[in-house]
């Protein structure tokens, strides 16, 4: 068994804003199977903030920020190489609750995101001592989070892979995230 506990930084696609720059944090704990000598699963449960956000500027007229909270359980399979684990599988999150607003207070009406986010969650993970880990995490909605406010994104998308990449992404909004955690095992 173990408990972690982090930053996570997130953005969202199809809004215009560019970059990581919404910060929350995430914390949850987990257990996990040894296979073999070389291969373990686990099954978690964590805490985590995503969203968006963009700052005033003299190019941008208003803020923006966005944060969405879930409760995820991802599972994962792990590779294990001396200190380090490589780690991929799938999580379920289901929306706890949503705030969004620009400079002028609450945006009303709320375009309201769907109750689960199903997506992937890659890590690599280093062990610092014999239980206690440090962890890079990536994560990326596979279904969309919520519906465009137009019928389509905002072209082009960055991180287009050709055009069915387009095609899959005018279908709604993905989260991606990155998340630093430390973790204790017991």
């Amino acid at each position: 068994m173990g408990i972690f506990g982090g930053v996570t930084s997130s953005q969202i696609s199809g809004d215009g804003i560019h970059g990581f720059a919404q910060f929350g944090a995430i914390a949850g704990a987990d257990v996990a199977y040894r296979i073999n000598a070389n291969w373990s699963a686990s099954l978690g449960l964590q805490f985590n903030q995503k969203g968006a956000r963009n700052y005033q500027s003299k190019t941008v007229a208003s803020a923006y920020r966005l944060r969405v909270n879930y409760a995820e359980a991802p599972v994962m399979f792990h590779y294990h190489l001396n200190k380090f684990q490589f780690g991929a599988g799938l999580y379920l999150g289901a929306k706890i609750n949503q705030k969004e607003r620009n400079s002028f207070g609450p945006l009303d009406p709320t375009r309201e995101f769907k109750a689960l986010d199903l997506g992937m969650q890659l890590g690599i993970n280093y062990e610092i001592r014999e239980d206690w880990q440090v962890e890079l995490r990536f994560q990326n909605s596979i279904v969309p989070v919520r519906n465009h406010s137009a019928d389509q994104l905002y072209p082009p998308a960055l991180f287009v892979l050709g055009e069915w990449h387009q095609r899959y992404l005018n279908k709604g909004q993905f989260f991606t995230g990155l998340s630093l955690v430390m973790s204790r095992r017991f």
